[in-house]
């Protein structure tokens, strides 16, 4: 099949997973469950996609495997969150917001993540059509790759811990480990993990197209759907303390806080 092919076909599935998808939070009345299926999706996507390049071998055997691990790591992260029933604090407040058309604006909405399933799985048809052989640029991009997974586990680690000792009357912020020096860490090391795939793919012929790839993840961390929505509703749950955070911590790269009222005082 052709990449346009594979692309059209890749939309046409991830759209009627979603439309499933769609039934099933209206019946549940829990969007949240959108998140995890976008990562699957993501991951099984770019394997088909991978499958059916004419790439090196093992490059594309390799990929297929890290783009496994990604997926399985943030689709389960993700999909255990939704365990407890509790519809994310996103999701709960487009409900309020929409009203009585909730049910069918998520429909688009879930449509709308059919199209990033499609989006984020594509840069796999440019670096799985690289026909250079495994080298140099490809243990660079495995090392990218490695630092990047090792800081979002290690980040959502410490959230997860900060949020299972969190007690009613202590800090609502978490400002431990990599959470002191980002206020997004897990967000950064996801942007770095990405930029991998840029090496993998230099060698093919759309290969410099890539590097496209972390520009738009970078806007959707900093201005789509990722850090407005969760500091907008941290103000709402955090509100003054959370404030303090802010002023004394970078939203996206680490680096050392800046002091505060909090820390004077």
């Amino acid at each position: 099949m052709q990449p346009l092919e594979l692309v059209i076909f890749g939309q046409a599935i991830a759209s009627a997973a979603m439309i499933l998808a769609w039934l099933l939070a209206k019946k549940l009345k829990n969007a949240s469950y959108v998140d995890a299926l976008w990562a699957y999706g993501v991951g099984l996507l770019g394997a088909a996609y991978l499958y059916f390049s004419q790439g090196d071998s093992f490059r594309n055997q390799a990929l297929t495997i890290v783009l496994g691990i990604w997926s399985l790591r943030l689709g389960t992260y993700l999909f255990r969150r939704c365990l407890g029933g509790k519809e994310d604090s996103r999701y709960r407040y487009y409900r309020e917001k929409w009203g009585e058309r909730t049910d069918s604006l998520f429909f688009f909405f879930f449509q709308k993540q059919a199209f990033w399933v499609v989006l984020f799985a594509s840069p796999m048809l440019v670096v799985g059509a690289n026909p250079t052989p495994w080298g140099k640029l490809d243990l660079i991009g495995l090392g990218v790759w490695i630092f990047g997974m090792s800081g979002v586990c290690l980040a959502d680690l410490q959230l997860s811990r900060f949020k299972a000792s969190h007690k009613e009357g202590q800090d609502k912020v978490c400002r431990n480990g990599l959470w002191r020096y980002s206020r997004h860490p897990n967000y950064f090391f996801e942007w770095i993990l990405w930029m991998s795939f840029v090496f993998w793919g230099w060698g093919a012929v759309g290969g410099p197209w890539l590097l496209a790839l972390p520009l738009i993840l970078l806007a959707f961390f900093l201005k789509f759907t990722g850090i407005p929505h969760v500091e907008a509703r941290k103000m709402e749950t955090a509100g003054k303390e959370y404030e303090e955070y802010r002023k004394s911590t970078n939203a996206f790269i680490p680096w050392f806080p800046r002091k505060s009222n909090r820390d004077a005082s």
